[in-house]
């Protein structure tokens, strides 16, 4: 879980949190630390408002004392090198140890503190009642078990605890300072203290409640009775006894000092008897995942067996294959789950990946079609009957699926009775779904298609992520799902599915080399490409293969329009909110204020999916037509305050000129007023237009496939990290700089200086 964090804090850099108590511009040095002594000049990180940061301050004077609002940020910043060391507790720093190897500690412990759980002076009464249920634990063999459990084995599961009796809350502050103490994990705070207080509660006949915050608010908000006591391995010290109560003493910790191994001369030799972490072993069966991270496609099948088989691992979930395949490739995780037959395709185009076990958890597979769509659902399992019947349906299973043949038959679709809608996931992964030289193949295409052609109709394959496939079916947004959807019961309630056209079996997959079965595989040396040799391969097969640069061509061509669009569509918006929002006229600009109120106030992905699922959820409309009312929306509610700010900002004497001169009011604004106002907004403008453009990238949702979406697809068949995510910065730059560069234009005409300068050359 730490090093999850870090990793992704790791990618914000330059850290914001940061706060010295000396201003000196002294960089961390480049020496090896030898002792504790080494530090007096040194840059030290330590949590602010801790015992750390106290001692720190008064015995290394000369030193630079950096404090972070987390143990997360005091960990990334010894790990970034924007400190040399840094304090913190022994018993979390050995957890923290266990998960990475590259940090050591320096010296013995400094100092130590008895801990206790804080209260507010005024509620004597509860910290006595603390302190007869410590004593009570303590004695009964319950004190002694969370130790064993948290301190010594290192678990991290927290039982269930119950009550029966429950009236009233316990409002508790914590801070997620680590474990074995707190930390969050799967959306729930465990450890140590966790469980203490949680039991302390149980025993008063109270329901719980947790108000996690950084560790220097912990005091100020018990003091202020936010909280009705605070644990979080609180050090009692005389200095914090003046503004609250402690507990009886729980537990007794020291602090240590600790950096990168790299920067101390010689690593403490208790740190190295700290045990590797369990990530570090080969995997030999699904026995040694059970407290992993694995990925998994969020909302699949996968993703509930993964809850409800491995309670004790770090379920990953992520919105399509391709990031599922990268999290495996970049170690975010350390196994993920998938179809067998789709993982075949992608471990013979990369050799770097390997099944782990054998397959388990067999799916049947079917078509779903809306509940009140029983008519189309009834057509489908006939035409799938007669398939069967003729034999059609076995040479398909022969050519997609056993033997690997990946062309696609002619069929002709006529658009005799309409269109057939189907939603489906491009990147599913072949034998059923991918795209090939900009073309769909794969069994579950060449299905729908004859399904399509039985019907009459043409085919339509709306391209949307996997969590959107049933919301969108149970929405009218598409017929019916023409894809491998595993049939469950719960998915039962909400679609009906067709008859099972196939069986999927589950399997583990990782990298080879952290897989026992492929520890002893020959390993073949390859020649180290250089730079430019790895560009014009990772060109070849992102760009040229297959003809991907036609889906890029595409996403490009959607998401101009889309910014286009959607930006005229929001200035006109906004030009009428603004007029409304500047009347005196209460009916007209109260209601102008709230629309402003609430689209600036709700993120615009949420606002895409409320006009696609709801507003016209029963409306067969083309999803750009959608994206553009929902960035327009958007839009208009930013330009309508820009225009009244631009107006405002114009002296109310130049109309009254402009009215003296003989023009009327509409004329003064058009001729006057106005020109002044879209020279004054036109900076601001273009920001909020750029900013638009960046927005568009989350039309994938309501099965658009615009750049980002074809970045995915691209990725789900070269398995590509880099290059495709690069190739669409750039075009999204491009699209971006071309755009700004017109409205600069716009912005130089509207200058009086330029046409000056004009009439001056003629």
């Amino acid at each position: 879980m730490i090093k999850t964090l870090l990793l992704t804090l790791a990618l914000i850099l330059p850290i914001q949190s940061e706060a010295t108590t000396h201003t000196d511009n002294q960089s961390p040095s480049t020496s090896k630390l030898s002792s504790v002594d080494d530090l007096k000049d040194k840059h030290i990180g330590v949590l602010m408002g801790s015992a750390h940061e106290s001692y720190a301050t008064k015995t290394y004077p000369q030193a630079t004392i950096l404090q972070y609002k987390s143990p997360a940020d005091v960990i990334l910043a010894v790990k970034a090198g924007k400190v040399d060391a840094a304090l913190y507790d022994a018993e979390p720093l050995r957890e923290i140890f266990r998960q990475d190897s590259s940090l050591g500690l320096l010296g013995d412990s400094l100092f130590s503190f008895d801990v206790g759980v804080g209260f507010n002076k005024k509620n004597s009464a509860l910290k006595d009642r603390f302190n007869t249920f410590l004593a009570k634990v303590k004695s009964d063999g319950t004190y002694k078990d969370m130790v064993n459990r948290w301190m010594i084995r290192g678990e991290t599961n927290i039982p269930e605890i119950k009550s029966d009796n429950v009236s009233g809350v316990l409002v508790v502050g914590v801070s997620d300072a680590g474990l074995p103490f707190a930390i969050v994990k799967d959306n729930q705070l465990v450890g140590f203290d966790i469980e203490l207080v949680k039991r302390f509660a149980a025993s008063e006949g109270k329901e719980i409640k947790f108000s996690n915050m950084d560790f220097g608010s912990l005091i100020s908000a018990v003091s202020s009775g936010k909280a009705d006591m605070i644990a979080s391995s609180i050090y009692v010290t005389e200095e914090r006894k003046k503004q609250i109560d402690f507990s009886d003493a729980y537990y007794q910790m020291g602090t240590r000092v600790f950096a990168l191994k790299s920067n101390i001369a010689t690593v403490n030799s208790e740190e190295k008897k700290v045990t590797p972490a369990i990530s570090n072993k080969l995997i030999n069966s699904s026995e040694d995942i059970k407290n992993k991270k694995i990925g998994v496609l969020l909302g699949s099948t996968h993703d509930v067996y993964a809850h409800k088989h491995f309670p004790d691992a770090e379920i990953m979930q992520y919105k399509s294959l391709s990031g599922v395949l990268l999290a495996v490739k970049l170690e975010k995780v350390d196994v993920a789950i998938f179809a067998k037959e789709l993982l075949i395709e992608m471990l013979h185009q990369d050799t770097s990946l390997g099944l782990i076990g054998n397959t388990f958890e067999p799916l049947p597979v079917g078509y779903a079609f809306n509940k009140k769509n029983t008519e189309l659902r009834d057509q489908y399992n006939k035409f799938f009957a007669g398939l069967k019947e003729n034999g059609t349906y076995n040479e398909m299973v022969d050519r997609w699926i056993k033997k690997g043949e990946f062309k696609m038959p002619l069929i002709n679709t006529p658009n005799k009775n309409g269109v057939l809608v189907v939603g489906h996931v491009s990147d599913a992964g072949l034998p059923f779904a991918s795209i090939k030289d900009n073309q769909l193949i794969g069994f579950n295409i060449e299905l729908t298609k004859r399904f399509a052609a039985y019907l009459g109709k043409e085919v339509r394959f709306d391209d949307m992520e996997f969590g959107s496939l049933i919301p969108a079916l149970a929405a009218g947004k598409v017929d019916m799902l023409g894809m491998t959807l595993n049939i469950t019961e719960e998915r039962k309630t909400k679609v009906d599915f067709g008859d099972q056209f196939y069986e999927i079996n589950m399997q583990f997959f990782g990298l080879k080399k952290n897989i026992a079965a492929y520890s002893l595989e020959k390993k073949n040396v390859l020649k180290v490409p250089t730079f430019w040799s790895g560009v014009v391969n990772s060109f070849q097969s992102n760009i040229i293969d297959e003809k991907r640069y036609l889906l890029l061509w595409e996403g490009f061509k959607t998401t101009v329009i889309i910014s286009i669009l959607a930006t005229l569509f929001g200035t006109l918006l906004g030009s009428i909110i603004c007029f409304l929002r500047m009347s005196k006229n209460n009916l007209l600009n109260i209601p102008a204020k709230i629309y402003i109120s609430i689209l600036r106030g709700t993120p615009v992905l949420v606002i895409l999916m409320i006009i696609f699922y709801v507003v016209f959820g029963s409306v067969n409309i083309n999803p750009i037509i959608v994206a553009t009312i929902a960035f327009g929306m958007n839009f208009g509610a930013y330009a309508a305050e820009i225009f009244r700010s631009g107006i405002d900002g114009i002296d109310k004497g130049q109309m009254e000129a402009g009215i003296s001169m003989g023009f009327n009011k509409l004329k003064t604004f058009i001729y006057i007023i106005l020109p002044q106002t879209v020279r004054r907004i036109l900076p601001i403008y273009k920001g909020e237009f750029i900013s638009l453009v960046k927005m568009t990238s989350i039309v994938g949702y309501i099965a658009v496939q615009d750049l980002t979406k074809a970045s995915d697809i691209i990725r789900s068949r070269t398995f590509d990290a880099f290059f495709p995510l690069i190739m669409i910065a750039i075009l999204y730059f491009l699209i971006s700089w071309v755009l700004m560069q017109v409205i600069d234009y716009l912005e130089k005409i509207t200058d009086p200086k330029y046409k000056r300068e004009l009439r001056s050359k003629s």
